[in-house]
């Protein structure tokens, strides 16, 4: 008995699938008829034909154990040579459907526009801010210069004051060594 993964065409994973079926060999596939193969999943009419026909040609030849020699199985109605990862149902989840894809598209279209709404409110947001800055920055200068004006006329006042009250002192001072002359004139 020649096992099943030794067939040309049939690769690990399709051996995995039709062991777990009950096909251990390449003479229990040869003795197979199509529609138990096409019960199998992942095995349509095309491919189950096509590997019934390896299965015959290489237990009846020997074929399987020559070096060198590829079975030659041609895809029939879109499916790919038995082994080869082909056939309807893997095809199908190897390649999304075209509304699966329609759908992932829409799903990203509608990712680009939310991206770009984001955006430009992170962009309107900014400007405002910067506005918003820049009115602060204008207040802040007036605010400077208010202050500075207030400053220097507080100051000017307080010269003021500083000066009358000199003038005061001196006003006192001089009545008082005013006084002293009198009363020195007087005795």
């Amino acid at each position: 008995m020649t096992p099943i993964h030794k067939l040309r065409g049939v690769g690990p994973a399709l051996a995995k699938v039709l062991q777990d079926h009950g096909v251990r060999s390449v003479e229990d596939l040869a003795g197979m008829d199509d529609a138990g193969l096409r019960g199998i999943p992942g095995i349509g009419a095309s491919r189950a034909a096509a590997l019934t026909a390896l299965a015959s040609e290489a237990a009846d030849t020997g074929a399987e154990d020559r070096p060198g020699q590829a079975a030659a199985v041609k895809p029939v109605n879109g499916n790919a040579a038995p082994g080869t990862g082909g056939g309807q149902a893997e095809a199908s989840q190897a390649q999304p459907s075209q509304e699966e894809m329609d759908r992932k598209l829409a799903e990203a279209e509608a990712a680009r526009k939310a991206a770009e709404e984001k955006a430009a409110k992170a962009k309107a947001k900014a400007a405002k801010a910067k506005r918003k800055a820049a009115n602060l920055s204008e207040e802040f200068a007036a605010a400077k210069i208010k202050a500075k004006l207030k400053a220097k006329k507080m100051k000017a006042k307080a010269k003021k004051a500083i000066e009358k009250e000199k003038a005061k002192a001196q006003a006192i001072l001089e009545g008082k060594t005013g006084e002293k002359k009198k009363k020195k004139a007087k005795k």
